[in-house]
């Protein structure tokens, strides 16, 4: 299960994603993931500069990627973020936000991602 948002103006992609292709962790699904996105035949991401962090995401361990990156057949700039949680039934969570890598869009960038995170709702257990 996907869903994709973009913004009227074409400057950001907001993402989530729910599935079990790379994976049943946070840490195995960025990492599949990040392999992925490192094909450019696949993803048509080129130059990657990766940087990943431990955090917490609905109480739960999670995997945050920064992802500095430019399209191949392109140059300008642009950054994704990135929030990888695992849920029940082996499903992992992954939430996006990409954009130009210019410092206006960046800024709006970090409030998206910190409102789509405080939104992002996942199916853990309650018994």
């Amino acid at each position: 299960m996907q869903s994709t948002w973009h913004s009227p103006d074409g400057a950001y992609d907001l993402s989530v994603k729910r599935d079990r292709s790379y994976g049943s962790t946070a840490q195995a699904a960025s990492a599949g993931q990040l392999a992925w996105y490192r094909d450019i035949a696949e993803s048509s991401m080129a130059d990657l500069k990766v940087t990943t962090h431990t955090t917490r995401q609905n109480g739960r361990d999670a995997v945050w990627l920064e992802i500095e990156y430019h399209w191949a057949k392109q140059s300008e700039p642009r950054k994704r973020v990135e929030v990888f949680v695992a849920g029940e039934s082996g499903y992992v969570y992954q939430l996006l936000v990409d954009t130009e890598a210019t410092s206006q869009r960046l800024a709006e960038q970090d409030r998206l991602f910190a409102t789509a995170r405080a939104s992002l709702l996942i199916d853990i257990a309650t018994t």
